[in-house]
């Protein structure tokens, strides 16, 4: 409520006259013992000059100091345990009651139970607060007193404008106003997070704010929990840069293996190619052949990677495309690499397009390897082709261990792998294929999904447009890493 000042013809105070009150005051004050609006505090109140009331309300205009006081009442209307906090204002001052006792009829469960509230917002470290429609505070915790860096006399009863102060805080204020206006209008709770999200400024909140109802609905003030998360957001923006910086320098490392390994290629090529080499000198070439051919493809995952993630997605450089061929290539060179399996292809409709055919082609290298891995020794893999009316359809299809439900949300993730089928062999690369394979179908404006049970196996289905979307990746791929990285982090 509030209270006006009246003084004697000689200045002294002695009553007040109450001029505001609370919808909850206004509709039971006079049967609690309280003053209503145009009532005198020492007639409406007469018990307040034995409790000590009165005296702390004068006390709190003269000297212009809030006050927090506990006190009795022994005698009705009104008995029990009160908490008093008064502020001053202009010509008076603001003053805020409430009842620590069990209302009439309430258990001593109810009483014990409120009593446990009460510790428990006195003591979280979260700030605990509310405000009346005037924006004043009516209550607050000792976290949000020590937001705002005073003691909640000082606090209670004035306004975000008035704690805050300075140009900073004025705007902070303004800020913080206009979020209990929209809860206040909206009459619904909701979340906000920012440095002007909770009491005090100089921190970022997470704040839930809510309204304060009567027993007939009417809202009569706000109320907010917030939680400081400064540190949590600081760091998780330090990761996010350690991160980016990481995925930088992996993708600066991989264009940079990328000359040597091509030297080392051309040269063993260019020695394999001499008739007179002796059978253990062409051996030995072979396996530098076969890892150098190893460490190209994780560069160009480890390159691939990066631009995904930070180049805006993986670059096409679409052409016409005849996906039938590209696929008979690929499975050429795999099942040179794989003696003793049966790779079968299955064409249906036409399966033409507009595509990238270096992309392509390692969707479907990507795909049928995958299947190869984990997959018995022995039995086949199928790819089938189906030309659709605006589609493509890829289909690769293998046996074995089915993938376990809870691994296939995260089988397109980067450096995962499944842990299913045979037991894992050395260099079998990084972990990226599958999530490659996801970026390019998703630089073609494409989808890609999986089925995989014991009975009808294992079974990854692409679907593809015609032609790559104008949202599609276009970009040259002459274009260095190090222009697309540092195109990034700018």
């Amino acid at each position: 409520m509030r209270l006006r000042e009246i003084r004697s013809p000689e200045g002294a105070l002695i009553d007040f006259e109450c001029v505001d009150a609370s919808p909850g005051l206004a509709r039971e004050g006079g049967a609690r013992g309280l003053p209503l609006p145009g009532d005198r505090l020492l007639e409406a109140s007469p018990w307040g000059a034995e409790c000590g009331l009165f005296e702390t309300c004068v006390r709190v205009t003269e000297c212009q100091v809030p006050e927090v006081r506990r006190f009795s009442r022994a005698a009705p209307p009104g008995a029990g345990r009160w908490v008093a906090r008064a502020a001053p204002c202009e010509g008076g001052l603001t003053l805020f009651l409430e009842d620590l006792s069990p209302r009439d009829g309430a258990t001593q469960d109810s009483a014990h139970g409120w009593e446990i509230l009460k510790a428990i917002i006195e003591d979280t470290s979260d700030a605990v607060f509310a405000k009346n429609l005037a924006g004043q505070y009516i209550l607050l915790n000792p976290a949000a007193a020590r937001a705002f860096g005073q003691p909640p006399e000082q606090i209670l009863g004035r306004t975000d404008k008035e704690l805050l102060g300075g140009l900073a805080g004025s705007e902070a204020a303004t800020a913080v106003t206009c979020q209990d206006l929209a809860v206040l209008t909206s009459g619904q709770t909701a979340l906000f997070e920012g440095a002007d999200s909770g009491p005090g400024f100089g921190c970022i909140w997470q704040s839930s704010r809510g309204v304060l109802r009567g027993p007939e609905g009417e809202r009569y003030g706000v109320f907010g929990i917030s939680r400081d998360v400064t540190v949590q957001r600081r760091q998780e923006l330090q990761q996010a840069q350690e991160g980016r910086c990481r995925e930088r320098f992996i993708g600066m490392l991989g264009h940079d293996l990328g000359n040597p390994l091509a030297a080392i290629r051309l040269t063993s090529a260019a020695l394999l190619a001499r008739d007179t080499l002796p059978p253990e000198t062409r051996r030995g070439l072979e396996r530098i052949e076969g890892s150098a051919g190893r460490m190209a493809r994780m560069v160009r995952q480890l390159v691939d990677l990066t631009r995904a993630r930070m180049g805006g997605g993986i670059p096409l450089r679409p052409g016409e495309v005849a996906l039938d061929e590209v696929c008979r290539q690929v499975i050429g060179e795999l099942e040179l690499a794989s003696p003793g399996r049966s790779i079968h292809l299955e064409v249906r409709g036409n399966c033409r397009g507009f595509w990238d055919p270096e992309r392509m082609a390692q969707v479907l290298s990507n795909l049928v390897a995958n299947a190869l891995q984990h997959s018995p020794a022995g039995t086949p893999i199928r790819v089938r082709l189906e030309g659709l009316e605006v589609l493509q359809r890829i289909e690769v299809h293998n046996v074995g261990q089915p993938i376990p439900e809870e691994l296939r949300p995260r089988l397109f993730e980067p450096f995962f792998r499944a842990g299913r089928g045979p037991a894992p062999q050395s260099g079998l690369g990084l972990g990226l294929g599958l999530y490659i394979v996801a970026q390019i179908i998703q630089a073609h404006g494409g989808g890609v999904e999986v089925s995989s049970t014991l009975e009808e196996g294992t079974r990854f289905i692409v679907l593809l447009p015609r032609s790559v979307p104008a949202a599609g990746g276009m970009v040259d791929e002459g274009a260095s890493v190090e222009q697309e990285c540092g195109a990034a982090a700018s």
